[in-house]
């Protein structure tokens, strides 16, 4: 009865979280970041307790016998554990398809679940000069750009996303993460969305990220990356 890097999941299937495939969320406890506008900010301590080797299997096996075909891995920073590749291993041996969520900070651990991999959405949250004030941690650039070189090369479909938050990015912002994550397959941007639960007060009272601001920023990025799209 090893433990897996899983901490908790959602029991009801999700038609959103994977696009094209009917998913189980699962999350991972742990995160390096403190981001102001955290959706998950009880996912960011380290948890002791995770779920058993044999109880994943149990529903892992419950899953695939209603027509679940994929799991998303969310966090946390799913990376930030060790035995990630273990617990996907275990998940892909149930023939799942698997997507993971990540902030690319920790490439050794990427590396190795990437032959478990079917889809990775990479959060680039703000430029990498940028990116500590936000986290309110110290971020190593040379990890970042690791982890994007890694998912870049893998062979596996990736987007690279970034959540617009009113009266924090700017069009140079944009135009700098652009420039960054050049020659990325897809970009997506997604809006903000308030929560009474986000570790910052004053993200709490933030609009949520209107329609135009969002599309403003889509035609600005287009000058850059290709295929760039608003969730």
């Amino acid at each position: 009865m090893k433990p897996t890097s899983i901490y908790t999941y959602l029991p009801k299937e999700s038609t959103i979280d994977y696009e094209g495939h009917i998913s189980l969320l699962m999350f991972t406890a742990g995160c390096n970041f403190k981001c102001r506008y955290c959706h998950n900010p009880e996912l960011i301590p380290t948890k002791k307790e995770c779920i058993r080797s044999c109880d994943l299997e149990k529903i892992l096996a419950h899953a695939k016998e209603n027509w679940i075909d994929a799991i998303s891995i969310s966090g946390g920073e799913p990376t930030m554990s060790p035995i990630l590749p273990d617990t996907l291993h275990i998940i892909k041996s149930y023939g799942f398809r698997i997507k993971l969520d990540t902030q690319g900070s920790f490439p050794s651990t990427l590396q190795s679940a990437l032959p478990y991999l079917d889809t990775i959405a990479m959060d680039y949250k703000m430029p990498i000069e940028k990116l500590s004030q936000l986290t309110q941690t110290s971020v190593s650039k040379e990890s970042i750009n690791r982890s994007l070189d890694l998912i870049k090369d893998s062979g596996v479909d990736y987007e690279i996303r970034t959540t617009v938050v009113p009266g924090l990015h700017s069009v140079s912002d944009m135009i700098q993460i652009c420039k960054e994550i050049t020659a990325a397959k897809r970009f997506i941007l997604q809006p903000f969305v308030p929560r009474n639960n986000l570790p910052d007060p004053s993200y709490q009272k933030k609009p949520r990220t209107p329609l135009p601001l969002l599309e403003k920023f889509q035609t600005v990025c287009k000058e850059y990356i290709q295929q760039v799209n608003v969730r």
